[in-house]
């Protein structure tokens, strides 16, 4: 049985790490797609170079209504989108790309940062990154490459039915998950600590110290790499890890550049979310704090066995004995 196990364990290990090689290299198979709208034609025109050079097909568009045209006829993979366009608003293109059926295309939404209100509106609306400008088309290729790393287990659709299964999503916050939360920034030393779960489309937070949101799109969280793992994922520094470097989480606010967590497991072995710490400067765990790490992680996910066994009637009593 201990063989089996092993085998089992290298072969899942051998997996997550082709994932990324595999999608980060547009030449290995059909090059991504990427349509730059933007009102700035010598910034189009210096990303496409910087960009084809690396293997994009990319084609461009200096208004909103040739910015659709060319989405409808390209069916980009990526879209980079100033929200500031003559025509049609970057916003309202941000709404027909997610009600139109055939555009599944992940947006970056290029803006000032002086813009939050319109920031917000585009996460709203789906975008999956953002990138303030002024940017670099180097800027632009790292914010790419992270996207195209973002990982999909296998058996995603069972994934995400079990954590529905769970009534968690945005539930109030809970006293007994916030204590854990807590206890997991004092152990690992780091000024931020969450309780995450990875949605179809979104980073979800139940409970947290340190960082104000209540979710993130899921191509920005370092947790949809975590739920890969079996063991702690450590980032020492998000800024040398090509996964992250041009992650806006870690380009600018709230500035993140170390990430430890561990995966949330049902008793089936599909992976929820994490029990994860954040810090603003590179660092790592101890083998201790790894280990504490992980024994949080045991807590969270027994919390919520007694949690989904009470709203299905049993009683508190029984749920702890």
């Amino acid at each position: 049985m201990l063989a089996q196990f092993e085998v089992r364990m290298s072969a899942i290990r051998d997996n997550i790490r082709t994932v990324p090689s595999a999608v980060i290299r547009p030449e290995a198979a059909m090059a991504t797609r990427i349509a730059l709208i933007d009102y700035d034609e010598t910034l189009l025109d210096s990303s496409r170079a910087v960009l084809q050079e690396r293997g994009y097909e990319v084609r461009t568009a200096a208004d909103g209504i040739a910015g659709l045209q060319l989405m409808e006829e390209m069916r980009p993979d990526i879209v980079l989108l100033e929200l500031v366009l003559p025509k049609l608003h970057g916003l309202q293109l941000c709404a027909r790309i997610r009600k139109h059926p055939e555009l599944q295309a992940k947006v970056i939404v290029a803006a000032s940062p002086t813009y939050a209100i319109d920031l917000r509106k585009a996460r709203e609306l789906g975008a999956a990154s953002f990138l303030n400008k002024p940017y670099s088309p180097e800027d632009l290729a790292r914010a790419i490459r992270s996207l195209e790393c973002v990982p999909v287990p296998e058996n995603e659709t069972e994934r995400v039915a079990a954590l529905k299964s769970y009534d968690i999503l945005d539930t109030s916050p809970e006293k007994a998950f916030d204590d854990l939360t807590q206890l997991a920034a004092i152990i690992c030393e780091t000024p931020g600590a969450m309780i995450t779960f990875v949605d179809s489309d979104r980073l979800w937070f139940k409970s947290m110290v340190g960082f104000i949101a209540n979710e993130v799109p899921r191509e920005l969280s370092f947790c949809a790499h975590a739920i890969m793992h079996h063991e702690v994922m450590v980032v020492e520094d998000a800024t040398k890890d090509e996964r992250f470097a041009g992650n806006p989480l870690v380009a600018s606010g709230p500035v993140v550049r170390f990430y430890a967590g561990s995966p949330l497991r049902t008793p089936g072995g599909d992976a929820l979310g994490s029990v994860c710490v954040i810090a603003h400067e590179p660092r790592t765990l101890s083998d201790p704090q790894k280990e504490a790490l992980k024994l949080l992680a045991n807590q969270v996910q027994l919390l919520l066995e007694w949690r989904r066994y009470l709203n299905k009637g049993g009683s508190a009593s029984a749920a702890i004995a």
